[in-house]
């Protein structure tokens, strides 16, 4: 056998077994890394639109959204995450799958910006200071998701009646009580809650 034949087939076979054990390594630690989720998912119960991983991404979303001064409610208590999955149920699949996608696309956008944590993984302030700098891209997709979708946390959030003393509004015209659409009673019901 000629030296030259038996080196190339060994660098053949050294190369593609590098080649598929990286692949092998990297698949696995796509996977370990995309499904350490679920840091908040069991604080809100059933939801019936937003994974394990996309109930962390908007709560976290929400944090650096929202006030964090002394008086207004945490996220959990303006009830953001479960307000969202609600609305999400009974929207078209396509408008649901484009909002998880802008969602998606949040939760990974600290690596763009030399980060090695998605965004449900950082600190309030490292998400705050993330969105404010990437506000700034001329990527129009990246800042109309970031405008849109802290928007609509703010939304959820100054709308539940928990933030209002905080901000000074003594609630709707006459004190009325709320009265539930066919729509949020159904949702209570298939999340097991009280419909009150």
């Amino acid at each position: 056998m000629e030296p030259t034949k038996f080196f190339a087939k060994r660098r053949f076979l050294k190369i593609a077994l590098l080649g598929v054990g990286s692949t092998v390594v990297a698949a696995a630690g796509g996977v370990g890394y995309l499904t350490l989720t679920n840091r908040f998912r069991s604080r809100y119960g059933t939801l019936l639109v937003l994974d394990g991983h996309l109930a962390d991404v908007v709560h976290a979303l929400a944090e650096a959204c929202v006030p964090t001064a002394t008086g207004f409610p945490t996220v959990e208590q303006a009830e953001v995450v479960t307000r969202m999955d609600e609305e999400l149920y009974f929207v078209s699949e396509g408008i649901s799958g484009d909002l998880k996608a802008a969602l998606y696309l949040l939760e990974m956008l600290p690596m763009t910006y030399g980060h090695l944590s998605r965004l449900s993984r950082l600190s309030v302030d490292e998400r705050r200071e993330l969105l404010t700098r990437a506000s700034g891209t001329k990527d129009d997709t990246v800042r109309a998701v970031i405008a849109n979708l802290s928007g609509l946390m703010r939304w959820y959030y100054f709308g539940h009646p928990s933030t209002w003393n905080a901000i000074g509004y003594d609630g709707p015209f006459m004190n009325l009580p709320e009265k539930r659409s066919e729509q949020r009673v159904l949702y209570a019901r298939l999340v097991g809650k009280s419909a009150d």
